[in-house]
């Protein structure tokens, strides 16, 4: 690899991939597997392993959000060292763009899931709807997988390698080179 950036690029590639596996992989094994076997048990012995797993769970929520959030900031910041061809029929802004429905989607997902492993009251109601909510919180991340899935395959060419346009010049007209009166 030529490109001085590859470790951070590779490294910022890892954390959001980690984290989106952690927030996402973690929802679909609590809301697939252990929620419809928690459900059935009696409520004391319910309420103890949501604790268990509330406690948990919510250093992973916390971990998997920072790097999601820090790889994504860093991830689009450097973004602006490309050119990409033109998405969704637009020649221009097409790729950020769909950078920006990302973002606002990874919002509620990192709020709903603080949300499922928090102890205040808006975490308790929310809670009380663990099954809505973590449907809610898959779709809005399997469509962010979709949409990054996409992103991936978009083709990007380093500003640096692009060969620079001379820029046209015109020929002045003739009012052009009278001195000005002020």
């Amino acid at each position: 690899m030529d490109d001085p950036t590859f470790p951070l690029l590779l490294l910022l590639r890892y954390a959001h991939i980690l984290g989106a596996i952690t927030l996402m992989g973690g929802t679909i094994f609590m809301r697939f597997a252990l929620r419809p076997v928690v459900v059935s048990l009696p409520p004391e012995t319910k309420l103890a392993i949501h604790e268990q797993v509330r406690s948990r769970w919510s250093k992973f929520v916390m971990l998997a959000s920072a790097l999601l959030l820090i790889s994504g900031l860093t991830n689009l910041a450097l973004a602006g060292r490309y050119t990409f061809e033109p998405i969704l029929g637009m020649e221009k802004g097409g790729y950020h763009m769909l950078v920006g429905v990302k973002f606002l989607l990874a919002l509620p997902i990192f709020f709903i899931a603080a949300l499922m492993t928090g102890r205040s009251s808006l975490a308790k109601r929310v809670q009380a709807s663990a099954e809505l909510w973590m449907n809610v919180n898959l779709a809005l991340a399997l469509t962010m997988v979709l949409i990054g899935g996409y992103l991936k395959f978009v083709k990007r060419e380093t500003k640096a390698d692009r060969p620079t346009q001379a820029a046209a010049v015109r020929p002045l007209d003739e009012n052009a080179t009278k001195k000005l009166p002020f």
